[in-house]
């Protein structure tokens, strides 16, 4: 079955679905012919499917969606063809019967999969620093070349951050991080975890890139370098640093989360060194637990920083945002008033749509927004609930 059009529809996941079918189908005809009875069968290609549908996790829901629309377009237009013969009491084309069949198993793949999706999404896996959450150490607007080149002095990006808290950020390399070094950087906090939780450890590209649901292939690895580059990179200062051994917050001294950064591009591997700030915040739990496969889904990087925020609040059973706070934290504080209230808008429907949130309220005082409103949902709530239960019994 080939795509007419295109429309909806990425060649990559098509030729994936193709090869796994005519594979399967081949499984199918194999199990009829060893005569096995339809309960054997029908339970053999469900796992089929189970297998077949793993390596299309990476792949974003919403494209998925798509796909899965067009194919049942696509099969409906065969089985017209089909019921049209039946109706002239003519016997169907075995071409048509063979390419239903074919889309169906298709379909059946790709709807498995967004069905694992879907559980991935409710899934917290991974953890993410509450100092760097707080502090906007991630930019979710990225300005053009020309606005950059108007920051940098002598190649270096040197700038103080508001939101809420403030940050003073430097990079050697002229670069504002943005959330695809938030999704690396959560990454290399999983490896940190699986492999020892010493504040120095050693991986390969694919390593990290299986960590973060990412595609294995050459632009995958061009994009890590470069992120892994500029997050060695990085100086901050943090003005109100959760300090683990005192509990108190503190001003921190300039310096690199990443302080040393061994990057092999030759051999796609690399070694890297938390710095102590980062290192005592993760020993001592200072995190938030996320859904990597819902990050990876939240098509706007601003949604992507707000749902950071979001489970940080809903983490110490907050539920209000200051709107002023918020707009510079998320870096849209030079928009027009409108326009950056129809971006925080935007994501927050996204993480709606998502059902991250239940519903949300922008309230307005007088001229001005003044805070926002929102309520987690249930499944969001009883997971956190869980994890304070879980937390409570480790202190007795």
């Amino acid at each position: 079955m080939k795509d007419e059009g295109g429309e909806g529809m990425s060649k990559t996941i098509i030729k994936y679905l193709e090869d796994k079918t005519v594979k399967l189908l081949e499984n199918k005809q194999a199990l009829i012919n060893s005569n096995q009875n339809s309960y054997v069968i029908e339970s053999e290609m469900k796992q089929f499917i189970d297998s077949a549908c793993h390596p299309m996790i990476n792949k974003r829901i919403n494209e998925l969606i798509r796909i899965s629309a067009k194919l049942t377009e696509q099969k409906n237009a065969v089985q017209v063809k089909i019921l049209r013969a039946m109706e002239e009491h003519k016997a169907p084309d075995p071409d048509y019967e063979q390419e239903r069949d074919f889309l169906e198993i298709q379909i059946s793949i790709v709807d498995r999969s967004i069905e694992k999706k879907r559980e991935y999404q409710r899934t917290f896996t991974h953890q993410v620093d509450r100092n760097l959450i707080e502090h906007p150490f991630i930019s979710s607007t990225q300005p053009n070349e020309k606005t950059l080149e108007k920051m940098r002095d002598k190649g270096i990006i040197k700038m103080e951050k508001t939101g809420f808290r403030k940050l003073y950020y430097q990079n050697e390399n002229g670069y504002l991080l943005v959330p695809y070094d938030s999704r690396v950087l959560i990454g290399l906090f999983k490896l940190w975890e699986v492999k020892g939780k010493s504040a120095q450890f050693t991986f390969e590209f694919r390593e990290l890139l299986h960590t973060i649901y990412a595609d294995i292939n050459g632009g995958e690895y061009t994009q890590i370098h470069k992120s892994l580059q500029n997050l060695a990179t990085t100086s901050i200062i943090m003005e109100e640093y959760l300090d683990p051994e005192s509990g108190k917050r503190t001003r921190t001294r300039i310096h690199n989360p990443i302080t040393d950064a061994d990057i092999d591009r030759v051999n796609n591997k690399a070694t890297i060194a938390f710095n102590s700030y980062l290192h005592k915040s993760l020993i001592v739990g200072n995190v938030v637990k996320i859904s990597m496969a819902l990050f990876n889904d939240l098509a706007s990087p601003i949604s992507k920083t707000l749902y950071l925020l979001l489970a940080n609040k809903i983490k110490d059973n907050e539920t209000i945002l200051d709107y002023s706070k918020l707009v510079n934290h998320l870096d849209l504080h030079s928009y027009e008033s409108y326009k950056a209230n129809n971006l925080v808008k935007s994501s927050l429907e996204e993480l709606k749509s998502f059902d991250f949130i239940k519903n949300f309220t922008i309230i307005k005082e007088g001229r001005s927004y003044s805070k926002i409103l929102f309520e987690p949902s249930d499944w969001v709530r009883d997971i956190d609930v869980e994890e304070h239960a879980s937390l409570s019994l480790g202190h007795l």
